[in-house]
């Protein structure tokens, strides 16, 4: 089972659109146990259409087509999609009363080229779609498909959910594919792959390992194809079970869990507060912990202590600690911490102070050093890192390892 994608659309290829819809209709592909091939963009002229569908034609059993679906002159995928099968556009009375009926409820006028969106190949099934008037088709001509969608991303998606994707489970005869997702942060990518090597080499055929990262974080993906889902789910969980024993400590959730919320997971279990004192992460780590729901019951606040000023006269750190060691350094992360906890009434805190770049750095203390401390105020944990980034990356990264430090500290207190 083949599958390619086409998308449509001189903006693509312009560089002004991202194509979220090629990597989004690769993921649902995946999702059913069906491998995506080719993924082929072409600009919004007829020829180019017709040579991209001929391309794909002979390569897959499955083509997605997106784009080239709106009322205007340039979208003329309908057309070429007429030519490829050698077929008429014909008038379609469901689509056009649907047509009427949207225009209606919006109080607009229905003009001609929207009544021309109702005329649709005849060797089409029209897919009905909800969001917007650029219905899809699907076509079935010598033991292939092809879908055709419009561009614009909601309204693709609708339609492939609620047409497309039940259509291709009728149509073939797809094996039982199941992905389980282990979620690491604080750990590069090559340290996990390098940890993880022996038990890579002893994985049953039938049974991958994929590593996704970004931003601080790496996914591993264990995706699992047979016919038998009951032993395929058994053959997952033992391996999740040897990837826990080889890197515990570095996994914070599973599937669809977010990053954001695994350390207010660890508080509400203890129902204990935290607050954060940062300098060079902005207020960056209080946005990802707000960023989830209910945060209020375990986040006190933030300090956004970025001058030397504000760390003496907010967080009470001391003159002589900034003169001797520097805000980029243990002694002041430490004080930090002392004052947010004291100041915001919070049972621990997480401190951070460093240079994110691209100013700033001195010989001893380059771009992408930062100074973290976490842990409550009779137990302070810091720790140095150098990371090597731009200075969004920096920041990001020292949120990440700033929070799963906490996190890791909450959880390490409990074994004590």
């Amino acid at each position: 089972m083949k599958a390619a994608i086409l998308t449509i659309g001189d903006e693509l290829l312009y560089g002004k659109t991202i194509n979220t819809n090629a990597a989004w209709l690769g993921n649902q592909m995946a999702l059913l146990g069906i491998r995506v091939y080719e993924v082929l963009t072409v600009s919004d002229e007829e020829q180019h259409i017709l040579k991209g569908l001929s391309l794909l034609s002979d390569a897959a059993d499955l083509i997605l087509i997106t784009g080239g679906l709106g009322p205007t002159k340039d979208d003329v995928t309908k057309t070429a999609l007429c030519k490829f099968f050698g077929v008429e556009l014909k008038p379609n009375p469901v689509i056009l009363e649907a047509l009427e009926a949207f225009f209606t409820r919006r109080g607009l006028p229905m003009l001609e080229n929207n009544r021309m969106q109702a005329h649709l190949p005849e060797n089409c099934i029209a897919l009905r779609n909800t969001k917007g008037t650029a219905w899809g088709m699907w076509f079935q001509e010598k033991g292939k498909v092809y879908v055709s969608m419009p561009g614009v991303p909601y309204e693709m998606e609708q339609i492939m959910t609620d047409e497309v994707i039940p259509r291709i489970k009728q149509t073939f005869q797809l094996p039982v594919i199941i992905h389980r997702h282990i979620l690491t942060a604080a750990i590069p990518e090559s340290f996990l792959a390098s940890r993880l090597e022996a038990f890579e080499a002893e994985l049953p055929p039938d049974i991958k390992l994929a590593y996704l990262p970004g931003n601080g974080l790496v996914k591993l993906r264990l995706t699992a194809t047979g016919n038998n889902r009951k032993e395929l789910e058994e053959k997952l969980n033992r391996q999740i079970e040897k990837i826990q024993a080889v890197v515990g400590k570095y996994i914070y959730g599973y599937d669809d869990e977010l990053f954001e919320g695994a350390l207010g997971k660890e508080l509400l279990k203890r129902q204990k507060t935290v607050a954060t004192a940062e300098s060079c992460t902005g207020g960056y780590i209080a946005h990802l912990i707000t960023s989830v729901a209910g945060s209020s019951s375990y986040f006190k606040g933030a300090v956004v202590a970025y001058a030397n000023q504000a760390k003496q006269e907010v967080l009470q750190v001391k003159q002589s600690t900034l003169e001797e060691h520097g805000a980029v350094s243990e002694q002041t992360v430490k004080e930090m911490l002392l004052g947010v906890t004291a100041k915001l009434q919070a049972d621990y805190g997480i401190a951070v102070s460093g240079i994110a770049g691209p100013g700033g750095a001195t010989p001893d203390k380059p771009v992408g050093t930062v100074w973290i401390a976490v842990g409550s105020p009779d137990d302070i944990k810091t720790k140095l890192m150098h990371f090597a980034g731009d200075r969004a990356l920096n920041i990001r990264w020292a949120a990440v390892v700033a929070m799963e430090m906490m996190r890791r500290y909450l959880i390490e207190k409990d074994k004590k």
